[in-house]
């Protein structure tokens, strides 16, 4: 397992991990440019689960290199940082019906008001990026 709950800076990631709503997705273009992007996102407790649509700058980034950098938002004025480093698979959201149920219901919220039905929003962005943390940079908390 990634995070040891046992550890309180570990708790305390895996508790933002489940609860935030935005995390920052770096990936490495091809001709080694940076890429960072807001993505909505599930933490299941061992990997991060982005859905893309599938003509995203991300997906092309990933194809070239799968290596990726993950940040949540800093708090407490910068007091409070979880970054992740990580590798990134790319697949087809009907290779995860598990993963697409419990996306759903953390953004129905958020898809209903930007005017997607739950099935609308799984055909859009029918690439699912699932992401495998390697190693772990946190202070704070």
């Amino acid at each position: 397992m990634f995070l040891d709950l046992n550890q309180p800076k570990h708790a305390h990631v895996d508790a933002r991990l489940r609860a935030e709503a935005i995390l920052w997705l770096g990936t490495v273009r091809p001709n080694g440019r940076p890429h960072l992007v807001p993505v909505w996102f599930l933490w299941d407790g061992e990997s991060i689960s982005i859905y893309s649509q599938p003509d995203a700058q991300k997906l092309r980034n990933l194809a070239a290199n799968p290596a990726v950098t993950v940040a949540l938002e800093a708090l407490d004025e910068g007091g409070d940082v979880a970054i992740i480093e990580g590798e990134a698979q790319i697949a087809a959201v009907a290779d995860a019906p598990a993963v697409a149920a419990a996306y759903i219901d953390k953004y129905a919220a958020a898809i209903a008001d930007l005017g997607y039905t739950p099935e609308g929003m799984l055909a859009a962005y029918s690439r699912l990026i699932r992401v495998t943390p390697r190693r772990l940079l946190a202070w704070g908390d």
